[in-house]
C-alpha cells in the first residue's frame, strides 16, 4: 500500500478531513482527482465507485479503502473491465459512475 493511501484513506476511514496530492478525504467522501470514489453512509455503510475512471490508481485507492475498512471484497481488472469480487462467486462488473454498497 502506498504512503498516500495509508495517510489519506486512513483519514477517510477514521472520518477525518485530509488531502495529499490527487487524493482527498472530506466530510465522509474520498475523492481522487476531484471525483468521489468512496463514501461512508449512515450506520457505517461503505459505498464505492470508479467515478467513470477504470484506472490502476482508482483500483489501488479502492482496494486500500477495502483493506483499511477490513472488507473481504477486492477490485480487479479483467478484459479492460473493472470488477468487484466479494469472494462469494458473485463478481460484478463496475459500471461507470455507479455506486456499490460493500457488505463484506
Amino acid at each position: 500500500m502506498r504512503q498516500i493511501e495509508k495517510n489519506i484513506v486512513g483519514a477517510f476511514i477514521r472520518g477525518e478531513n485530509a488531502r495529499m496530492d490527487n487524493t482527498e478525504s472530506k466530510n465522509g467522501t474520498l475523492f481522487l482527482h476531484g471525483n468521489p470514489i468512496a463514501m461512508l453512509g449512515d450506520n457505517d455503510k461503505l459505498y464505492i465507485s470508479n467515478a467513470g475512471w477504470q484506472t490502476r490508481t482508482t483500483q489501488s485507492r479502492l482496494n486500500a479503502v477495502l483493506t483499511l475498512a477490513n472488507k473481504y471484497t477486492r477490485i480487479y481488472t479483467r478484459n479492460y473491465e473493472m470488477r468487484i469480487d466479494s469472494g462469494e462467486n458473485d463478481i460484478v462488473t463496475m459500471d461507470n459512475s455507479d455506486w456499490y454498497l460493500v457488505t463484506e
